[in-house]
């Protein structure tokens, strides 16, 4: 919670200066709020993809070429070779990754909904 509440005061403090720097134009704050919101969830969705395991075998296919490259230039001396294995199990995590989806979801569905309410 305490992570969420500091991206949410991040998002409203660089708008309200955005909108004070534009001269208060209309829905300034609600363009870039929703902005900043669209990238904290893109940053969280990237996280999220990245904790499953999305890119494990991506990542596996580029150290099986360069360890290939390498032992073709006579570079690579030891023998190891990499196991699928051990980049499938591979796991990571961030602590940022649910407060940014859910922060980055919220700010932009109440932006969303502000400006059709605005709007009629």
């Amino acid at each position: 919670m305490k992570h969420f509440s500091l991206l949410l005061a991040f998002n409203i403090i660089i708008s309200s200066i955005y909108s004070i720097i534009s001269g208060f134009s209309k829905f300034s704050f609600l363009n870039c709020a929703f902005i900043i919101g669209m990238i904290y969830f893109l940053f969280g969705t990237m996280c999220f993809m990245w904790e499953k395991g999305f890119f494990n075998i991506t990542l596996y296919a580029f150290n099986k070429l360069s360890q290939e490259t390498q032992k073709k230039n006579r570079i690579l001396c030891n023998d190891t070779d990499v196991t699928v294995e051990d980049y499938i199990n591979k796991k990571n995590s961030f602590f940022l990754t649910s407060n940014l989806l859910i922060c980055g979801f919220f700010i932009s569905v109440i932006c969303i909904g502000i400006s059709f309410v605005a709007i009629s």
